[in-house]
């Protein structure tokens, strides 16, 4: 198993602690409504495997410690975040016909359709049950919760559009510059801006260092979805959806890459060792940059240290072999992909 940079490990585990406390209460508050035989426990895993199963939400976390927000309110933001990844978890299971699980439901394993749904519709009762209960101890007005949960909505709302122009199709080959535009400004950056919703909202008196943190998980976003897009190269070639590297490629790729581009089957570091290495570049750079704006925003990370933890993100999208085209010691510049988008 790789491992994460150690003094990561040591800034994040209080925050792995919290996110076992948010699951807990997310499935006290979902066995009210759900009877024990719908429901299995929650899974035990090793706190690696948990780590990786759950990293943004640990380090969002861990971010709200380090600009100053209190415990109490961390595992309501902690809360809501958990409550918006179930339900777009199961909308993506819906509309990529697969199932990525975050209810322990007991229901026939095959039955994914159908637990798909219960995701959205369960999720969504418990982001609201929290805020509800969270305006019952105090910690947010009657008015703010209701103003949190619509601009949580409005949020999500561009997201789903841009799932919505994919289902309907997308026409022709687009740019690079438009796979960021269109595609991965919301898949990517926007979707993990979501966890600063809530907070920019009610901690008023921390503006600025949550706007540096958002800015740096915007990038993150920007630049795991460019992973994300090595790793799923073929499937989105199959299926029309726009990817960035087959983009790169078809507008920006050597001749000889081009004339492979709609035939090859393979190793794309073999099939496309100039342009993989080009995007690969590119993403780290855009995470590098993320990961100095978690800095300055209180998340303290050195370039060396966020390169290696960058190098374990690439191993847990399960692209970590892609690694062996760059030198193993040499941090890229960093970089700003979404500079104009």
């Amino acid at each position: 198993m790789r491992l994460p940079p150690l003094a990561f490990l040591r800034r994040v585990f209080p925050a792995l602690r919290e996110h076992q406390e948010v699951e807990a209460e997310l499935y006290r508050l979902f066995s009210e409504y759900v009877p024990e035989k719908y429901r299995r426990p929650l899974p035990r895993r090793g706190l690696l495997r948990y780590l990786e199963r759950n990293i943004f939400s640990i380090l969002f976390l861990a971010l709200y410690r380090a600009v100053g927000i209190p415990k109490e309110r961390r595992l309501l933001y902690g809360g809501l975040n958990h409550c918006l990844r179930g339900v777009v978890t199961g909308a993506d299971n819906l509309l990529d016909r697969e199932y990525k699980e975050l209810l322990p439901l007991n229901f026939p394993e095959k039955a994914r359709i159908f637990k798909s749904v219960l995701h959205v519709l369960f999720f969504d009762l418990l982001r609201e049950r929290l805020l509800l209960e969270a305006a019952r101890r105090g910690l947010l007005t009657e008015e703010e919760a209701r103003e949190v949960s619509r601009a949580l909505i409005q949020a999500l709302l561009p997201i789903g559009e841009e799932e919505a122009s994919e289902e309907a199709g997308l026409a022709g080959v687009l740019t690079p510059e438009e796979v960021l535009r269109k595609v991965h400004l919301h898949k990517g950056g926007n979707l993990l801006r979501l966890a600063f919703v809530a907070p920019g909202r009610l901690e008023t008196s921390l503006h600025q260092r949550l706007a540096r943190a958002e800015e740096g998980v915007f990038s993150l976003g920007m630049a795991l979805q460019v992973i994300d897009d090595l790793t799923d190269f073929f499937e989105d070639r199959h299926r029309g959806h726009p990817n960035y590297l087959h983009s790169w490629i078809y507008h920006r790729g050597p001749a000889d890459e081009r004339t492979r581009l709609e035939s090859a089957s393979g190793r794309i570091t073999e099939l496309f060792p100039q342009s993989v290495t080009a995007v690969m570049r590119q993403a780290i750079g855009e995470a590098l940059y993320g990961f100095r704006c978690l800095s300055e925003a209180g998340f303290k990370i050195s370039p060396a240290e966020a390169f290696r933890l960058i190098r374990f993100l690439f191993h847990i999208r399960g692209v970590g072999e892609l690694l062996a085209v760059l030198p193993k010691d040499e941090v890229p510049e960093e970089r700003l992909l979404h500079d104009g988008v």
